[in-house]
């Protein structure tokens, strides 16, 4: 990945247990294999959306899509470090855009025993993942990317305080980061569960 991920120092910070070789073997794992994990996770807020209004949940989803499309129309993949759009402002918009869009759709079911563990198990995952990127882009890039890491912060968006790119908006990029593809997966899954809603009512009342 050619960009990413607190507060800027100028070396990769030592990730303790996060980055010990057991969590970094989990944390490849479940990326391998995200997309398997996901029909299961998309399984229960199916189930459970039955109680509660949806425009929060939808409103947090469509939130966290949109920082993902807007960081991947900046984001040029093993190529350079990302330091335009989102990337100006916070060194991993792209997980944090993936927060917000995970936790949009598991507000929708409205069971905080769902809520909970999905936020605290997001940011353990994200946090091991970047440790390591930031280990890799380092090694890759060298003083450009040190650079970037000193002035920008990792989870914390803040004002740009200089400009380090002047690229902008690609849809090239968008389509080649697969983006356009997840947002209409999330919009028809959004249409289709309200759809449902509206039909057939809940599946599980009561739970």
């Amino acid at each position: 990945m050619a960009h990413h991920d607190d507060a800027a120092t100028p070396c990769a910070t030592p990730g303790g247990w996060l980055t010990s070789a057991a969590v970094v073997r989990l944390q490849r794992l479940c990326t391998r294999l995200r997309f398997v994990l996901a029909v299961p996770a998309v399984g229960v807020v199916v189930l459970l959306t039955d109680q509660g209004p949806m425009w929060p949940g939808v409103t947090l989803a469509l939130l966290g899509e949109a920082i993902q499309m807007w960081a991947a129309a900046h984001l040029h993949k093993d190529a350079e470090v990302a330091m335009s759009g989102p990337y100006a402002w916070v060194r991993n918009p792209m997980y944090i855009g993936r927060f917000f869009l995970g936790l949009g759709l598991t507000l929708l079911t409205w069971r905080w025993f769902l809520v909970g563990p999905y936020a605290i198990g997001f940011w353990f995952y994200a946090q091991a993942r970047v440790l390591g990127e930031e280990a890799r882009l380092l090694t890759k890039f060298g003083s450009e990317y040190q650079a970037y890491r000193r002035a920008v912060r990792r989870w914390l968006p803040l004002p740009p305080r200089k400009r380090f790119s002047d690229a902008r908006w690609s849809w090239e990029c968008v389509l080649r980061n697969h983006e356009l593809r997840v947002a209409a997966g999330v919009l028809v899954g959004l249409a289709l569960l309200r759809w449902r809603l509206l039909l057939g009512g809940p599946l599980r009342p009561g739970l």
